[in-house]
């Protein structure tokens, strides 16, 4: 199962007063399929959204669905009411008299209530949203047909205090949300509490992972600059004596030479111990640049 479909099977096993089970069925409905006084249609592939939507309209509008199956690629169900006369009867309740193109906006007398706000977006998220795994990414969106209910839509969600985005893909609207606070607090805002704390303990999981992976990085990179800068010293101590120079060298650079040859691998702080702290680290390493410098100058 994906991380959308145990999202929404935790969504569906809630418990909710009447008025959150109308502003649910509400979202569910309004953001399905088909949503007009001759046909309503919502279509998943989740077994329990199935069960959760039949539940809904038989226990607010005394409603029993048609329910198909098919599917060409992977299995998905159809929930419909295509009684003309129950079609307008659950319309009419929800405050829709008359019904015209491009009027599925909503209608804010259903979701009056701050509980009743979050039922209906999470009826939306049974409908239509998605949620990716928070172990390979942190994205959660709603693909909406209607531009007016998607601005709707958008208000709604920011009075609540999240923060969605929206975008166009292709004809559809949709509704996003990317950083991993905000689908935090949208799972919150919808019940969703055990997968919240999934995520959460998932990104916690993430970040010391990162961070040690950081503290690994810097150092190889640090033994990798360490490494290099011997062997420029090395071989810059041997261009020197193959040029006859070495013997030109003032006292202090050949001492830097000799300790630098003869531990040819060892850092600057090892380089210091092994002359028995005769110099400090920076004096050495000026030493050992300033004959690098003269090799180069050969």
């Amino acid at each position: 199962m994906s991380f959308t479909s145990d999202v929404k099977s935790e969504l569906a096993k809630l418990e909710t007063p009447t008025c959150c089970k109308i502003a649910e069925c509400y979202g569910i409905l309004l953001f399905g399929r088909a949503f007009s006084e001759r046909l309503i249609s919502i279509s998943t592939e989740s077994e329990v959204v199935v069960e959760r939507i039949t539940y809904l309209l038989h226990s607010c509008f005394a409603v029993n669905p048609n329910i198909s199956g098919g599917g060409s690629k992977r299995d998905y169900f159809t929930v419909t009411v295509d009684n003309e006369k129950k079609c307008t009867e659950i319309l009419n309740s929800l405050g829709y008299f008359g019904f015209s193109l491009g009027d599925n906006v909503i209608k804010y007398q259903n979701i009056e209530d701050e509980c009743c706000k979050s039922s209906f977006v999470r009826g939306a998220f049974l409908a239509c949203g998605i949620v990716s795994d928070p172990k390979k990414e942190y994205h959660a969106e709603f693909p909406i047909k209607n531009a007016r209910l998607t601005d709707e839509f958008c208000e709604i969600l920011r009075e609540m205090g999240l923060k969605p985005k929206k975008t166009l893909r292709g004809q559809t609207h949709v509704v996003y949300f990317k950083e991993s606070e905000n689908i935090e607090d949208l799972l919150t805002s919808i019940q969703a509490t055990n997968h919240t704390l999934e995520l959460a303990g998932i990104k916690v999981y993430k970040d010391m992972r990162n961070h040690y992976n950081r503290i690994s990085n810097c150092e190889v990179a640090n033994i990798s600059k360490t490494v290099n800068a011997a062997v420029a010293q090395n071989s810059a101590i041997e261009k020197i004596k193959q040029n006859g120079d070495y013997e030109k060298l003032s006292a202090e650079l050949k001492f830097a030479a000799e300790l630098r040859s003869q531990n040819p691998e060892a850092s600057l702080t090892e380089l210091v111990n092994i002359s028995g702290n005769t110099i400090t680290k920076s004096g050495l390493n000026h030493r050992l640049n300033r004959l690098v410098s003269i090799a180069k100058s050969l």
